[in-house]
């Protein structure tokens, strides 16, 4: 059963661990290292939310092509082309680099399209160029609270390096969001990913580790 006062993300196994979705309007941090499954999920939290949910859904993407976007998805059974076509998903690459240009172009999408949900993906490139936390901080800030402002609950990724166990390259987008949901490499049974909630204000959350596999049908979190 769906709680109407969440946004569920419709990941067969996750709904339940958030207490049936994220909270609306919110600002989530999907974060973790290369190849954990970041984008992948964001897109199945888009798809997801077309096809089960009836929203519209924005992906912003500022590493990526937006043809990269659509290839990955169709790989895990997602035919983002189709529901692009059909005016239900816009996927656009922004170049992080003006952050004043990439809050305006984001808002503008936001409102032509109508969209409810909404990826940005990723936050790093910021740290990347200002390469200063308090700058950064400043920039996401603004960055954030502009799209909070907007009336669409949004995930962002951010990538964590290799060598580290922190949540993020700086260490500052995970004090702007909501929730942080961390995506690792970590083996339970015989699965080789898994997942846990750091950070969840307002809503009960598990405080496990839970084992995922990407399938042909995106990301399924499992029981162990």
């Amino acid at each position: 059963m769906v709680n109407a006062a969440k946004v569920p993300t419709g990941i067969p196994g996750f709904d339940k661990l958030i207490n049936g979705g994220f909270e609306p309007y919110s600002i989530n941090l999907i974060t973790g290292k290369t190849g954990t499954g970041k984008s992948i999920f964001c897109t199945q939290f888009l798809y997801n939310g077309v096809v089960m949910y009836g929203e519209k859904g924005l992906y912003v993407t500022t590493e990526e092509h937006p043809d990269f976007i659509r290839r990955q998805a169709a790989a895990v059974g997602m035919n983002l082309q189709d529901l692009q076509k059909k005016g239900y998903i816009t996927i656009v690459g922004l170049e992080p680099f003006e952050v004043d240009l990439l809050t305006t172009k984001t808002s503008e999408f936001i409102s032509s399209t109508g969209a409810k949900r909404v990826v940005i993906d990723s936050v790093s490139m910021f740290e990347l160029y200002i390469n200063d936390p308090f700058k950064i901080r400043k920039a996401l800030f603004k960055f954030l609270q502009n799209i909070r402002q907007m009336g669409v609950t949004v995930l962002v990724t951010a990538e964590v390096l290799e060598e580290s166990n922190a949540l993020s390259r700086f260490g500052v987008i995970e004090f702007l969001v909501d929730s942080v949901i961390v995506l690792q490499y970590m083996s339970i049974a015989k699965y080789k990913r898994s997942l846990m909630i750091r950070k969840m204000r307002i809503s009960d959350h598990s405080t496990n580790i839970h084992p995922f596999e990407i399938t042909n049908k995106g990301i399924v979190v499992r029981s162990i």
